[in-house]
């Protein structure tokens, strides 16, 4: 099957790649580090040794937080508001850096530090790609935010059951999936058809890849159902792991900080996965050049065929 194959050999590039998942790792993990520390500095004053961090070390993290917040001694609203937003936009701003870099490395062509090379030129053309995808995200969120409202709230109130707001809300997260999925792969092929052909048309090349989506469902579908469940599922494990157990020393909660930062590590790997299977799934299709524009294309003699990748070296580095 095509989805297999190329979800089998987006892994075996993401193993030809370490070094790649170590700055996939390390780099998102800055901007969390910088709110964490001033979430800290104004945790720790208040919270101190109280019931409130036993009983968060007890696990029961989400209770605590709903009741710290509406605390007097709660001082996160800063944070959480500003603080929230800017390492949203800063984080932002750090998935388009790699994903430039990313996808030059995984084309695997013969260069010299091909993450830098890519990042110098897929950056500019790649963040144009975010703000459309961000655009289309926006948009289908609110579909489905005003289908919950109108209509399932709506009933919900006349019915006085309020079932079908859990119905409403269930129906609009995957109505949400389904209307954005196509979306999220497509910014993800035009990006790799950029790179690949060192072609411009960003918007152009995102609804042409928008439509091959659609077109493949068979090898898409899957292929992200994937990206969606195996993340998931490494979480649901760790969850599962740790819940019974309560650290109650400093070398437990090295080992707590080892276990999680290990779950980082493994998401990175699946993350670099997606991206190696979407290449592969380029390759597959015949690497289209989606965003080709019209003067390039009119320029092109008319029985010139598409160019197709070349069988490159295994074990390309950064």
């Amino acid at each position: 099957m095509q989805f297999t194959n190329s979800l089998s050999e987006g892994f075996r590039i993401a193993r030809r790649h370490k070094r790649l998942i170590v700055i996939l790792w390390l780099v998102p993990l800055v901007p969390a580090l910088v709110l964490g520390a001033i979430a800290a500095s104004n945790l720790v004053p208040n919270l101190g040794q109280s019931l409130f961090a036993d009983r968060a070390l007890d696990g029961d993290w989400f209770i605590v937080w709903m009741e710290f917040r509406s605390s007097p001694i709660d001082e996160l609203q800063p944070i959480l508001g500003r603080g929230v937003v800017v390492m949203a936009l800063l984080t932002l701003m750090l998935q388009i850096v790699l994903s430039a870099g990313i996808v030059g490395a995984l084309l695997e062509r013969e260069e010299r530090h091909p993450f830098i090379t890519g990042i110098s030129r897929n950056l500019f053309r790649f963040a144009r790609t975010a703000i459309l995808s961000a655009v289309m995200t926006a948009i289908s969120a609110a579909l489905c935010i005003a289908l919950a409202r109108r209509g399932f709230f709506k009933l919900a109130e006349a019915q006085g059951d309020g079932r079908f707001d859990i119905v409403g809300v269930i129906v609009a997260a995957v109505l949400f999936v389904v209307l954005w999925a196509p979306f999220d792969l497509a910014s993800d092929l035009s990006r790799i058809s950029a790179a690949r052909h060192d072609d411009r048309s960003m918007v152009r090349g995102f609804f042409r890849a928008w439509l091959s989506v659609l077109k493949k469902p068979g090898l898409f579908v899957p292929l992200y159902l994937v990206f969606l469940l195996l993340p998931l599922a490494v979480h649901v494990i760790y969850s599962l792991l740790r819940s019974p157990f309560t650290p109650s020393t400093m070398a437990a909660l090295l080992v707590l900080v080892v276990a999680q930062q290990t779950v980082m590590v493994v998401r990175a790997f699946l993350k670099l996965g997606f991206w190696g299977a979407e290449v592969a799934a380029f390759r597959g299709l015949d690497e289209p050049r989606f965003c080709l524009t019209k003067a390039r294309k009119q320029q092109a003699p008319v029985d010139a065929p598409i160019e197709t990748g070349e069988e490159l070296e295994a074990g390309a580095g950064i």
